[in-house]
This record gives structure tokens, sequence and C-alpha cells, in this order.
């Protein structure tokens, strides 16, 4: 199921690709706004498992109009608050991520749309995370992102939820589910 899911992600934004290589429309935007981090653990040690406020800056490209194909950059400070080992922990996490998403605009009005996004998106943490001696996060790790948005002349708005696909603690048995807005304006 796992691996299926994977695939399926992957050939969607393949699929966005193709079908926006011979398109001539570009749009570059940069957007920032706040996400909240809810890792969820297999390891039944955990106990008290709180999810936290943070913040996130991206730039992205859309390639194409009605489908499109949406590359994005960004930083995100994500953070956690949970018990192990009869210890509080609240590690913080700062990643790069890398969004690979197709687009489709739903509904398209003047200078108003509405649009969906779904695709990968690769993640990789600055600094290494030690919450205990029995943990070991990892530095890379790939996440399914699905999202919706508004466009209303140059601004934006969307709303996306990522869910972990790898585990980024064996130990802990945990997978990053995050959740966010963001504001944003096309150039």
């Amino acid at each position: 199921m796992k691996t299926t899911f994977k695939v399926a992600l992957l050939a969607l934004t393949v699929l966005g690709v193709t079908g926006t290589t011979q398109a001539q429309e570009v749009t570059y935007g940069i957007q920032i706004g706040s996400n909240y981090h809810m890792t969820s653990f297999g390891n039944k040690s955990v106990k008290d498992n709180n999810g936290k406020v943070g913040v996130s800056v991206a730039a992205f490209a859309r390639v194409g109009d009605r489908l499109f194909f949406q590359p994005g950059i960004g930083a995100s400070l994500l953070r956690k608050e949970y018990s192990f080992e009869n210890t509080q922990k609240t590690p913080k996490f700062y990643q790069v991520n890398l969004p690979l998403q197709v687009g489709y605009k739903l509904l398209e009005n003047g200078d108003f749309s509405l649009h969906g996004l779904l695709g990968p998106q690769l993640n990789y943490d600055l600094k290494t995370v030690k919450s205990s001696a029995a943990t070991d996060y990892k530095k890379f790790s790939l996440d399914g992102r699905a999202g919706i948005g508004i466009d209303v002349s140059r601004f934006t708005v969307d709303a996306y939820y990522s869910h972990g696909l790898t585990s980024v603690d064996k130990t802990l048995d945990a997978k990053n589910k995050t959740v966010g807005i963001m504001v944003g304006y096309k150039f």
C-alpha cells in the first residue's frame, strides 16, 4: 500500500512535468505562513504527544495554466512536545523543503481562481535532532503533500497537509504530519 502510494505520487509529478513542459506561462512567487507539526509515533512509550506552531517561508514557480507544475523550495521551523523515557522532550526541526506538486485550477473567474495541489515533498533537516540517547532522527524524509488554494490577482493563499511516507526515527517509529497555511505574492 505504501509503495503504491509513493509510486502514484511520483507518477502524478512526472505527468505534471510532462504535461506542462510545452506551456509558455511561468509564474514565480513567494510565501510565508505557519505550520502545525503533529508527528505520529508508533512507539507506545511516547506519551503526551502535542503539536506546536512553527513558521515557513517558500519560493515557488508555477509552470502552465489550468494544469500546472509547481516546484518550490522552502524553509520551515517545526516544533514538537512529547514525553519519552519519563522525560519531557521539545525538539525543534529546521528543515529545507522541496515540494514538487501538480496543480489544477478547479474554478477560474477573472482574477480569482481556486486550485488543488498534490505531490511529493522531500525534506532535509539542517540540524541533527537528538531528543534522547535512544533516538536518531534521519536527515532526509519524504512526505506526500496535498493542498487547496485561492489566487486573487497576484495574491495567493494555500492550505496544505503533508503526511510522512518515510519514518524519521526508527526507535520512536515517528512520521511527519503537518498542516499549514501560506500567504503569498506572485510576480
